[in-house]
């Protein structure tokens, strides 16, 4: 299978040493009283291999909790026809996850049916969310959206309590290479006033030979049409606000313009990658606030809404203040 197009498939035959690679599964219940995300992966690095679980979950009483649940790099398997990871017990493919944990402070038990993916806009100049970039070899870091939205059914039960997320909505995506980026922002959301937009949005210090540059990629959905805003299509960018937990960031091309506004308040502590090693603290929030206003060339405002429901990472620093 093409691994620039299908970049959901397991891809480390293309790197020797220091590597990683992780799934991002985002499930949001119908009541949106839960939010709990799965990121399974593995890491190579000098001194061996493991293979794990991290788990964030924002409960009903808007508790945020992080886990992080090691395996042995065996307790890895990956398929690509039809796509799966396995570690340990737990399943994650396109078509289901199906979790099994047994670890200190977090046991997760149960089946979440994923229906109706949404893929974004590909070419074969832009196989994938990276654009051409993706066609560079041996990149820091690679990311793709695997599904910006998608519709859940199926219930966990989240240490002795059950959770059902029928009717819920789910998002997937992923990063692999050798370290995180140094500095980034990054932001997603599918859970606006306006229930037909999505977000995703992407802001880092990105290596490239013997300098480094700021790269972007922000993609929104509304009533279907999708709007991309990059580095690598002559989009623009403009840093207004920037501190350790808000953010004001503009976007703009020929076309049209986006405002995004984000703040984030409760985070935890995850893990990240740095030389294949998950070495690295990042926070993460599941109840950021993003607003959002898309406006054409004539400044007529196509959407403006707001997401209570914002995924929120705000690492280092991006650009001088």
């Amino acid at each position: 299978m093409n691994r620039h197009k299908n970049r959901e498939l397991y891809q480390r035959k293309f790197y020797n040493k220091a590597y990683f690679e992780g799934w991002y599964y985002k499930q949001v219940t119908a009541d949106e009283k839960h939010t709990i995300s799965f990121i399974p992966g593995v890491n190579f690095e000098k001194n061996g291999a493991n293979s794990f679980i991290q788990i964030i979950h924002l409960n009903e009483h808007d508790e945020l909790n992080a886990f992080m649940i090691d395996y042995p790099i065996e307790a890895f398997t990956s398929c690509d026809a039809p796509f799966s990871v396995t570690v340990g017990k737990s399943v994650f493919s396109l078509n289901d996850i199906s979790l099994d944990i047994d670890s200190d402070g977090i046991k997760v038990i149960g089946n979440i049916k994923l229906n109706d993916l949404t893929r974004i806009k590909t070419s074969s100049l832009n196989p994938n969310i990276m654009g051409g970039f993706s066609y560079i070899p041996f990149m820091e870091c690679n990311h793709d959206i695997v599904s910006m939205h998608h519709e859940l059914n199926g219930s966990l039960i989240v240490n002795g309590q059950v959770i059902d997320f029928t009717g819920g909505i789910g998002y997937i995506e992923k990063d692999w290479g050798r370290s995180f980026p140094s500095s980034y922002v990054w932001i997603e959301s599918n859970h606006f006033d306006d229930s037909e937009a999505g977000l995703f949005c992407s802001v880092a210090t990105i290596p490239f030979l013997a300098f480094s540059f700021e790269g972007f990629i922000c993609n929104l959905i509304h009533k279907g049409i999708e709007y991309r805003f990059a580095t690598y299509n002559g989009s623009k960018l403009v840093v207004n606000e920037r501190s350790d937990n808000k953010v004001h960031l503009k976007f703009i091309n020929n076309e049209y313009s986006l405002d995004i506004r984000g703040e984030v308040a409760d985070t935890k502590k995850l893990l990240a990658p740095k030389m294949g090693s998950m070495n690295k603290t990042i926070k993460e929030g599941l109840s950021g606030k993003v607003e959002v206003l898309l406006k054409d060339k004539n400044d007529q405002t196509i959407l403006e809404s707001i997401s209570q429901k914002c995924g929120m990472e705000l690492v280092e620093t991006l650009l001088p203040k």
